[in-house]
Parts: structure tokens; C-alpha cells; sequence
């Protein structure tokens, strides 16, 4: 039995991989939009603002999604190993819940949005 046959371990493992693979690569992404305070310095909207946060969700879904289909292939081929089914969803979910929440200018932009300054329903209708 190998030490990677361990499914505990080997979840473990590749979650580590991709947690502090995820600690590199999120803050580029993080870096390619503005902060929340930028978008008040330019006096930025709702609208523009609900913008850069659908396209920072793009950008983030598609590196995601690159990571997600291609590092499973590059982990296999190195540990030489066959990574099953349950190990790529678990870690797919915590990739996607670390790379998400390592997004600090969108986390505030969403709070921002959702809480303290949400749309209205003249904003929307311009009443």
C-alpha cells in the first residue's frame, strides 16, 4: 500500500498544493481591478462598480477552472498517481473557497454593494 493510497492524506496533500499555489497566484488577480476606495476616488457608481465585480468573478471563475482541469493532470503525472473523483471535487471546493476569499478589493466591493450602499430602486429606474 502506498502512502498516497491514504485518502485522508492525499486530500490533504492536494489541498496544501493548491491552498499555497492559491496564496501566489490571488493577489495578480486581486491586483488587475481597483479597490473600493480607488472606485470612490473616481466617484465610480453602482453600476460601474457591479460591473468590475462581474468581471472580476469571470477572471477568477476562468482561472479556476484552469487550475481546477490542469493541475490535477500535472499532479498525477509527477506523483504518478490516478487522483480519483472525490479527491478532485473536495479539492476543487477548496480551491475555489481559498482563491475566492483571497480577494480582498472584491470581498469589500460586495460588502459594499450588498450592505452599506445597495442599490435602489430608483437607481434602477432613474425615478
Amino acid at each position: 500500500m502506498k502512502l498516497l493510497d491514504i485518502i485522508p492524506l492525499r486530500i490533504s496533500l492536494f489541498s496544501v498544493i493548491y491552498v499555497l499555489l492559491l496564496i501566489f497566484i490571488a493577489p495578480f488577480i486581486d491586483h488587475l481591478f481597483t479597490s473600493l476606495e480607488e472606485d470612490k476616488i473616481l466617484k465610480e457608481n453602482n453600476f460601474q462598480i457591479l460591473f468590475e465585480i462581474i468581471v472580476h468573478l469571470i477572471v477568477i471563475s476562468v482561472i479556476w477552472y484552469l487550475l481546477n482541469t490542469y493541475l490535477v493532470l500535472i499532479l498525477e503525472k509527477l506523483l504518478n498517481i490516478k487522483i480519483k473523483e472525490a479527491t478532485k471535487t473536495t479539492v476543487g471546493i477548496v480551491g475555489s473557497i481559498a482563491l475566492v476569499g483571497l480577494q480582498k478589493n472584491l470581498i469589500d466591493k460586495l460588502k459594499y454593494i450588498s450592505y452599506e450602499h445597495p442599490f435602489r430602486m430608483k437607481d434602477l429606474y432613474n425615478f
